[in-house]
């Protein structure tokens, strides 16, 4: 697997998503990448929305190097909790969608060959 590729093109999803509950459903899956890049989407998923924060503090404490970004992440991810409850069913609907581009992403970057 080619992390740098799998970080560059989660990075260009990112900034091509409009609604901020998928940008920080990108971002966290994106942090549990950079660990394992194995794990489900749809399993990132189900702890996105559950508001799961140990499970993604396990994978930011694994990961060295950053951790005011991940902080800052969290406490964003929180901040918008509130927010985003209200219209969520509006979004929610994209996620099956979402969850296959993700797993296209990572699926063609892991085929991925690095010519030099």
């Amino acid at each position: 697997m080619n992390k740098k590729k799998l970080d560059e093109e989660m990075e260009k999803l990112i900034g091509e998503t409009q609604r901020p509950e998928i940008v920080m459903f990108l971002k966290l899956l994106r942090q549990v990448w950079q660990i394992d890049w194995t794990v489900a989407p749809y399993d990132v998923w189900t702890h996105f929305i559950e508001w799961d924060i140990p499970y993604f503090r396990r994978f930011m404490t694994l990961d060295e190097g950053d951790e005011d970004e991940e902080m800052e992440l969290l406490q964003e991810w929180i901040t918008s909790r509130a927010k985003g409850a209200k219209d969520q069913k509006s979004w929610q609907g994209q996620v099956v969608e979402l969850i296959e581009r993700v797993n296209n992403v990572r699926s063609s970057v892991a085929n991925f060959k690095e010519y030099s």
